[in-house]
């Protein structure tokens, strides 16, 4: 499906992918308009999402990859720079391996490379809160306006064990797309991510910011946004042009 998007400036494109819950026009509002004065700004609504209504929740980040392979097409778009926080960077990451030719460079931030040894009761601690959003009247009636009725089915998601896509994010292997990843330091799981990542891939940039947790580009957006410009600036698309006109 083509997923709503909001656009902004111009020059190379640099699309927004919301964490959860939220969409592309009240997620990343520091990073966007701090950059669309340099660059084309698209801040996409996932599948379930805001206007990008779907009732398919099935598959998810598959789904979510398929989304936005669809609507660069749709947009004309061949490659683009990828932002993405906690789901947003879930669907990116899964995004950039099965479509990698459509991703200049790839900046996550509040993922986990790999299932913690006790996943199963930070699990059950996030379904339970889920449920509790769910039996909120004012939450429910909140997000009931934000993305329609059928926003309880993207709390069904997290209600599954395995919902979490360790199969993508345990590495990075399979390209040499420019990755930039960022966690905040409160999160250790995160944290750990970063490490392993430019550990094993020399590829990946990372950074850890102080005094920040899981949503850091909320948390402490003028640290994030100056890790982002660095990152982009040193990777714009024209040098990723002049190479394919190499035939490379």
């Amino acid at each position: 499906m083509i997923l709503h998007s909001i656009i902004e400036g111009e020059g190379d494109p640099a699309v927004f992918l919301h964490a959860g819950l939220q969409t592309g026009e009240q997620d990343f509002v520091e990073q966007r308009q701090s950059l669309k004065s340099i660059m084309c700004v698209i801040a996409l609504d996932l599948r379930g999402h805001g206007k990008s209504k779907s009732d398919d929740l099935g598959h998810y980040f598959e789904a979510c990859a398929e989304d936005i392979k669809d609507t660069l097409d749709h947009l004309k778009l061949k490659r683009a720079h990828l932002i993405g926080a906690s789901m947003g960077a879930l669907a990116s990451v899964v995004f950039a391996k099965r479509f990698p030719e459509y991703v200049a460079t790839l900046t996550v931030s509040g993922i986990m490379a790999d299932k913690p040894d006790h996943w199963l009761e930070i699990y059950e601690k996030e379904a339970a809160f889920q449920r509790q959003l769910r039996n909120d009247k004012d939450i429910n009636q909140h997000f009931t306006e934000l993305h329609g009725p059928g926003w309880v089915k993207l709390l069904d998601l997290a209600q599954d064990e395995n919902w979490y896509p360790f199969s993508y994010t345990k590495d990075l292997d399979g390209g040499s797309i420019p990755v930039l990843c960022i966690a905040g330091e409160e999160n250790e799981f995160e944290t750990a991510t970063v490490l392993k990542y430019k550990r094993n891939h020399k590829h990946v940039h990372g950074a850890v910011v102080p005094f920040a947790s899981h949503l850091v580009h909320q948390e402490k957006p003028e640290e994030f946004n100056r890790f982002l410009h660095q990152f982009l600036e040193s990777y714009p698309l024209k040098r990723f042009q002049e190479v394919d006109g190499l035939g490379l």
